[in-house]
């Protein structure tokens, strides 16, 4: 049997370079994901693409990953470089309500987006002709609205109830619930989010994605015979027996179906890591092994740098899997340099 022996010192020397690499992680993170989120504004916004409506599921979703990059990372940039600032920002009431609030509403909205495109897209891919009017722009516009508000009202106790507050034994002042039992709102707070992020989210995507990818099979099998039908000229009554409700298979539906499933696959690689190390610090203490703490130690930190990365990766898997998106992004560089070119020209 081997045995591992694990000193002290080795779990500081490893956590010294493990802070050291974080502090580079988190600036390239920011770096490109503050990038990509912007790229991926600027493209789902063009003309050929904004009118599908899981493009406007891409369009919120990024926005929010724009906005995570610059309130979770720019503050955790901040605490690395510039300590006093981050303690005075942490030490306002403002943030203890607000910035609370704003951190937990955030990745709720980046995952809700997510699982709303992976149903939008279900409905396009589907035979079922009821199912297909669901993915229309007007109504993902409308759905991106509610959802929206109501994380708003199902957040709303962290302004209401958080406060600094002075523990009277510790004489430490700490933002804590100030009204109502802590119990209930920690478990509201650190559980419920654990679990949607970690559980339901990856459980919905799961399920969607397995679902268009039944119906894409479903789909293929199914055109076949219609396609055979028509080239031994049949009449109009055969074709109409066995030709199926058929899905409008645009080059647009099948490069957003791609997008969709390769994001889909790695967000619930991303997101399970953190949540299982945040559940077990949840539910248990720190180990009091060494070796167990050491290995703790590490996986906390891939584990959070992985749950960054979800919110970075969206624009670089877009660019690597559709065309169509790559063809719109270079489309409008293009037409931002001839701009610029008839700007030179006309001075």
């Amino acid at each position: 049997m081997l045995i591992i022996s694990v000193s002290l010192s080795d779990i500081a020397r490893v956590s010294e370079v493990l802070l050291n690499m974080d502090k580079y992680m988190i600036v390239i993170l920011y770096i490109i994901g503050t990038l990509g989120a912007i790229l991926n504004i600027i493209t789902f916004l063009q003309k050929q693409i904004r009118r599908n409506s899981c493009s406007f599921y891409f369009l919120s979703s990024s926005i929010i990953d724009f906005c995570i990059m610059n309130v979770f990372i720019l503050m955790e940039i901040i605490t690395t470089f510039n300590k006093s600032l981050s303690d005075l920002i942490y030490s306002t009431n403002i943030w203890c309500k607000v910035g609370n609030y704003i951190m937990f509403i955030l990745p709720c909205l980046s995952s809700s987006y997510i699982i709303l495109a992976s149903i939008d897209r279900f409905c396009i891919s589907s035979l079922n002709q009821t199912f297909r009017k669901w993915s229309n722009l007007k109504i993902s516009r409308i759905i991106v609205i509610i959802v929206f508000i109501i994380w708003i009202i199902f957040s709303l106790h962290i302004p209401i109830v958080y406060n600094r507050i002075r523990d009277p034994l510790t004489n430490i002042t700490r933002c804590s619930v100030q009204i109502g039992s802590p119990t209930t709102f920690l478990i509201i707070d650190g559980f419920f989010f654990s679990l949607y992020k970690g559980a339901i989210t990856p459980f919905l995507l799961c399920i969607f994605g397995l679902l268009i990818y039944y119906n894409m099979k479903r789909s293929r099998a199914r055109v076949m015979p219609q396609t055979l039908s028509r080239s031994n000229r049949t009449t109009t009554a055969q074709i109409s027996s066995i030709t199926p409700i058929i899905i409008v298979q645009n080059r647009k539906t099948s490069h957003m179906l791609t997008m969709l499933l390769v994001q889909v696959l790695l967000t619930i690689i991303l997101n399970i890591p953190y949540m299982v190390i945040y559940l077990f610090g949840f539910f248990n203490q720190i180990p009091k092994d060494l070796f167990q703490l050491l290995l703790y130690i590490m996986f906390s930190f891939i584990a959070r740098w992985f749950y960054y990365m979800n919110y970075c990766k969206t624009f670089y898997i877009n660019t690597l899997t559709s065309k169509l998106f790559r063809n719109s992004l270079r489309q409008q560089f293009l037409d931002l340099f001839h701009k610029h070119q008839m700007i030179m020209i006309n001075n």
